[in-house]
């Protein structure tokens, strides 16, 4: 994974171009580099298509190539990757920026993000009300007060259902986000259980495939065009204690990134297997988000500036200080 500074803002259209050109060719992970700290990790990943990669640099062998055993251990949100953080049951986790960065504003966690492994694409993550339903705009439900469904309080869904509200004039918080779990929430849009729903893939798939739900406003507009939504982080001080582990991480994961941005069956494959999406149906049909090669820093900022703007964190933050830069970047 490339580190592209703030000092790189002026070089923004070179370095991305080079960070891929670097990073094609054979599809494999590379020489190994020096050999990790330690020979086995394991790896907390919130089941979702943003961590295809992930599951493509395991199944494809690029990790053990590496000198890494890497068990994939499913949680069911970033809070509870942290909580293994802290008590050594995980040494990464793969998560969305949200609760990283909240967690880190808030002081209950110290963590160093070193991927970014997914960004937002058109249809990737949208608000949706079920069939027939009478609301056919965001105005419209914010008109009749109406809850929305979410995976999770206070988590990636809340930024993009309230950047919308926001670039509609609205306030973050003029839609009462209600909490369930993931896997209920097309169902219960079927059931009028909730008016409206946010919900990313392949759970809008199953919405629109399975109950006739209908999207009304797709996440990938505006200032959110093309948003990180993925990445994976590790507890400041065993990162920082294992800078060969996490190298050889990256290569491998590097090799996967770019198998996910190329190969669409070998996606589709692996989000059958590990679980995200029910079949291999929705997996054909469901809509992917990108697969960058580079933590781009400009990039990555435009998250806490969206949290701000939304009024989930109290002050602006500068995300560069939680990057860890590879070995050998000067930042």
């Amino acid at each position: 994974m490339r580190f592209i500074s703030k000092l790189a803002c002026d070089l923004a259209v070179v370095i991305p171009a080079i960070a891929l050109a670097a990073c094609s060719g054979s599809g494999s992970a590379g020489p190994p580099g020096p050999a990790p700290e330690v020979s086995a990790i394991t790896l907390d990943v919130v089941p979702s298509a943003d961590a295809a990669g992930i599951y493509l640099a395991a199944e494809d062998g690029y990790f053990a190539r590496q000198g890494l055993a890497v068990t994939i251990k499913p949680v069911s949100d970033g809070e509870h990757g942290m909580d293994d953080l802290q008590t050594g049951a995980a040494q990464l986790v793969a998560g969305n920026y949200v609760s990283f960065i909240l967690a880190q504003v808030a002081g209950s966690s110290s963590l160093r993000l070193i991927a970014d492994t997914a960004q937002l694409r058109p249809g990737n993550q949208a608000l949706y009300v079920p069939a027939g339903s009478p609301y056919k705009t965001a105005a419209a439900l914010v008109s009749a007060h109406a809850g929305v469904g979410v995976a999770a309080p206070h988590s990636i869904g809340s930024v993009l259902l309230g950047s919308l509200l926001a670039a509609d004039g609205y306030q973050a918080d003029a839609l009462t986000q209600v909490p369930e779990a993931a896997g209920d929430l097309p169902g219960l849009l079927a059931d009028h259980k909730v008016a409206a729903a946010w919900l990313p893939e392949p759970l809008g798939t199953v919405a629109e495939q399975e109950y006739g739900a209908v999207p009304v406003a797709d996440s990938d507009q505006g200032a959110l065009r093309n948003l990180p939504i993925g990445a994976v982080a590790g507890g400041t001080p065993w990162v920082r204690a294992h800078p060969d582990t996490v190298a050889a991480f990256l290569r491998a994961l590097d090799a996967g990134q770019q198998a996910a941005g190329t190969d669409r069956a070998a996606v589709e494959r692996a989000l059958v297997k590990y679980g995200v999406a029910p079949s291999a149906e929705i997996a054909a049909t469901m809509t992917l988000g990108s697969y960058p090669l580079a933590m781009d820093v400009p990039v990555m900022q435009r998250v806490p500036d969206a949290m701000y703007e939304c009024r989930l964190i109290p002050r602006k933050y500068d995300i560069a200080d939680m990057i860890q830069p590879e070995s050998g970047e000067v930042r």
